[in-house]
């Protein structure tokens, strides 16, 4: 993968539904060269999905993280489990991880109730192959660095604001044609809503202003570029410092993200961190216990293994 690969990448993550004329521009390279590149890495697996990032609020929906840990599961049953949540109206991100948990997903609830109600049904279905299986506070903070690890930051990007906008039963179908392809043509949009593509491309660009669609990107599989994705969970043993903490986090090359949770007994802090090999890793826990050993206790390690299912708006919030 060269410089131009690169760029292309990161013009997509910044927006995915960039124009192929001006990806190309941007790139520095022919619009076929462009549209070549991005086809080779769709079918290398290196994006795995184009996708639109959806302020589910105004929708009536919050989003909550969870991790199960399985017992007396085989390679067989294992997929049974995660084709079940793959398949699941509330369940968005999900993969298989290795350490104390096995997979890490997010489901998206109305309210409490809604919640326990999806996990019921999920307990009950593999009761007997759950072994532990916890629900992660609400973030009170997040910031995302996609592809920091190549060299390219943006600044943020997303709309997080949210002007009240009224919505039909038109506005969520583009909605949900959106999130299972971020750069659906207002042509293909319009054969789907008998709207006019004009009507289209006017509803969008209101959600857009109105910040109910807060931007668009792309599922891209690290493992292809030769890297490796891990989380790493820390306690804060000392808010005061938490601002330096979250500085050299922004300012660390291998760091994709990091969460900030309203906390629990064992951590507060997820960090996604993305290296080459082992070494890196140990190093980056090295210099992270180097610069704040006496302030944070480290909780756990998990390496993810793959992406099971992409960040996208799953399809119970649209009904």
């Amino acid at each position: 993968m060269d410089e131009k690969d690169k760029k292309i990448l990161f013009e997509l993550e910044k927006n995915s539904r960039i124009p192929i004329n001006k990806l190309a521009k941007h790139a520095g390279v022919s619009k076929e060269v462009a549209n070549y590149r991005l086809r080779r890495f769709i079918k290398n697996k290196v994006i795995l999905d184009f996708y639109t990032i959806i302020n589910i609020e105004p929708l009536g929906f919050s989003r909550y993280g969870c991790l199960v840990q399985l017992k007396n599961v085989n390679n067989q049953l294992e997929k049974e489990i995660i084709d079940f949540l793959i398949k699941h109206d509330y369940v968005t991100y999900l993969g298989p991880i290795i350490g104390k948990w096995n997979m890490a997903f997010d489901l998206m609830a109305k309210d409490r109730t809604q919640l326990e109600k999806i996990i019921k049904e999920i307990k009950s279905k593999y009761h007997r192959f759950i072994e532990s299986f916890i629900v992660i506070n609400s973030s009170v903070e997040f910031k995302s660095f996609p592809l920091k690890f190549l060299g390219y930051e943006r600044s943020e990007s997303v709309n997080t604001h949210y002007k009240k906008l009224k919505i039909d039963d038109k506005d969520i179908k583009i909605l949900k044609l959106l999130s299972e392809d971020s750069r659906a043509e207002y042509k293909h949009l319009s054969s789907k809503l008998s709207l006019s593509a004009n009507a289209v491309k006017y509803r969008i660009k209101n959600m857009e202003k109105s910040g109910l669609i807060q931007g668009y990107s792309v599922s891209i599989d690290v493992r292809k570029l030769g890297y490796f994705w891990h989380n790493i969970q820390i306690k804060l043993i000392n808010e005061e410092k938490s601002d330096k903490i979250k500085d050299f986090l922004r300012n660390h090359k291998n760091v994709i993200y990091y969460y900030k949770h309203l906390g629990n007994e064992n951590w507060d802090m997820d960090i996604g961190i993305v290296v080459r090999d082992t070494l890196a890793l140990r190093q980056f826990i090295l210099d992270l216990r180097e610069e704040f050993g006496e302030f944070i206790k480290l909780h756990d390690i998990y390496a993810n293994v793959e992406i099971a299912k992409s960040n996208i708006a799953p399809k119970g919030i649209f009904e």
